[in-house]
């Protein structure tokens, strides 16, 4: 049996809370090849500075469309340009990665 350590796997980070804690917790755990999807209250961090949470590290980050629908911020979030991603792209999305944490 091989084991795989953390270094060699891909992770999706889901961020589920509009906390700072939430992201800074995501940010010192995120490696390369690592994506996040801000999900719940999570997609709340829109209202922030998008270009801040995306460049350089979150380069593939996510917003789950549902729930920026519920909270007003369909638009918001379109209009700053980041990926929106649809409840079924979200399970092929967890198909593509080794693991998920879930930072809230």
């Amino acid at each position: 049996m091989t084991t795989h350590s953390r270094e060699n796997r891909n992770c999706l980070h889901l961020v589920v809370r509009s906390s700072i804690d939430a992201l800074e917790s995501c940010r010192s755990r995120f490696d390369a090849g690592d994506a996040v999807l801000f999900l719940d209250d999570g997609v709340m961090h829109i209202t922030g500075n998008p270009g801040r949470i995306f460049q350089p590290l979150f380069r593939k980050g996510y917003f789950s469309d549902p729930d920026l629908d519920a909270r007003g911020l369909r638009t918001l979030a379109g209009d700053a340009g980041v990926r929106i991603i649809s409840d079924p792209e979200f399970v092929g999305l967890l198909q593509k990665y080794d693991f998920c944490l879930t930072w809230k």
